[in-house]
């Protein structure tokens, strides 16, 4: 009951910012333009901020893998799905990117740390599963494939080599080098906030990095537009049925394949379960994808996954 009322405490609050959002857009406060700014901010600063301070902190247990493995392939595996049946169905390709974005990456940081807490608050080895898990099996892709794949969706040209050189553009990124420096500084355990020279950075850091939901959320607030249920209804068909169903189900047949600890199983199940995860769509607003689209399909999927994640609930007992 806890966890339930969690998850639905953590949805309202995606609701809530979203909301006001549209609020301070109608009433001239902020604009819709004002959405590529703040998608700017939290590309360019809060993401990097987030994973250099997540990364630097923390060193990458080689026995707790698997799980975070079999996550990333699920990813792998939704944003070649939903890629192929958006073509098959005949999407154009900014459509496309916003129904792969939407269908592969989870919110598995934002409300999925806080449901794994909730369900199991004296077992603190699920929240270091669950922080595995989220960060190779989510947080890597979302971090390198996320921008990589918005600027192919955002680019309107057909030329192989320009989309090839925009998508590339990732590694010249503030991204791509907080990842770089993260790694590094947790492979090598140096020191971090407790050294009385480098606090002020991490301080500055965890700054930056709490504001990312909250900017995140706004600047998808300010693309929404009161989508035609005729031209939303086929791909959030496929959203609701990849992420929030068939991914998560892939993920408990998986995990009892290969012979997970109950406990491990329980904490991939869930984190699979997570509705779309904001940050895509502040990826494709950044690159020029449709993210008017991605930003209804968010929020309508984040909506049904509270029924959905009763049943996953119900499935793992």
């Amino acid at each position: 009951m806890y966890a339930l009322h969690n998850l639905v405490n953590a949805v309202l609050v995606i609701v809530f910012i979203y909301a006001l959002a549209i609020f301070l857009r109608r009433k001239g406060t902020l604009k819709e333009e004002h959405s590529l700014t703040l998608a700017r901010i939290v590309t360019d600063l809060c993401l990097p901020a987030i994973i250099f301070v997540t990364l630097a902190k923390q060193s990458i247990q080689l026995d707790q893998m698997a799980p975070a493995l079999v996550m990333l392939g699920l990813e792998l595996f939704c944003i070649a799905l939903a890629w192929g049946i958006s073509v098959l169905l005949k999407f154009n390709k900014a459509q496309q990117g916003a129904i792969v974005f939407c269908s592969a990456f989870g919110s598995s940081t934002f409300l999925g740390y806080s449901i794994i807490i909730q369900m199991f608050p004296h077992t603190p080895e699920a929240l270091s599963e669950a922080v595995l898990i989220s960060e190779i099996g989510v947080g890597y892709p979302i971090f390198i494939l996320g921008p990589i794949l918005a600027a192919y969706f955002g680019s309107e040209t057909i030329d192989v080599k320009s989309q090839w050189k925009s998508s590339l553009g990732f590694f010249k990124s503030p991204v791509f080098f907080a990842l770089l420096i993260g790694l590094f500084w947790g492979g090598f355990q140096l020191p971090g906030e407790e050294n009385v020279y480098l606090a002020p950075l991490f301080q500055l850091s965890n700054i930056l990095a709490s504001a990312l939901t909250p900017l995140a959320i706004l600047s998808v607030g300010l693309m929404f537009k009161l989508p035609d249920p005729r031209k939303i209804i086929a791909a959030l068909t496929i959203v609701i049925l990849l992420k929030l169903i068939i991914k998560p189900l892939l993920a408990s047949s998986l995990a009892i394949q290969f012979g997970f600890p109950e406990l491990w199983q329980e904490v991939l199940v869930l984190l699979a379960a997570m509705p779309p995860a904001v940050l895509g769509v502040v990826f494709l607003r950044r690159h020029g994808g449709d993210a008017s689209l991605a930003s209804a399909l968010l929020l309508i999927a984040s909506l049904v996954s509270i029924v959905t994640l009763v049943g996953v609930f119900w499935t793992i007992g």
